[in-house]
């Protein structure tokens, strides 16, 4: 008869995920990169990551997202903002980017982690 080794489900409480989590952030590594060299999964790290976050509400501010205005832009420019997150990921918004498209594109990748 052979045996069958099954590995036991680790729980966190919540102060380890939250150190898990400052852990990763300071890592500046993608997430898949870190939970591989840490023996964590990802969809685990990705759920905590999620659950940190309130829901967005109605309100702006509750969402995080605030309109800012700026001088007039030149058209020049195939983009008009950029922003860079640890681990590498550059996005670039156009000129004509709304801003409840920009909101939705955020959402979007807070999801994907």
């Amino acid at each position: 008869m052979e045996t069958v080794a099954t590995q036991r489900r680790r729980y966190y409480n919540a102060a380890e995920r939250a150190e898990w989590i400052s852990r990763y952030r300071s890592s500046q590594l993608p997430a898949s990169q870190f939970t591989e060299q840490h023996g964590l999964k990802l969809e685990t790290l990705c759920r905590w990551l999620r659950q940190e976050r309130p829901c967005s509400s109605a309100n702006p501010l509750a969402s995080g997202f605030q309109e800012v205005h700026l001088p007039s832009l030149s058209l020049s420019h195939a983009w008009a903002a950029e922003i860079a997150f640890p681990g590498g990921v550059v996005v670039r918004l156009g000129a004509m980017a709304t801003a409840s498209w920009i909101q939705s594109l955020f959402q979007a990748l807070r999801q994907a982690c």
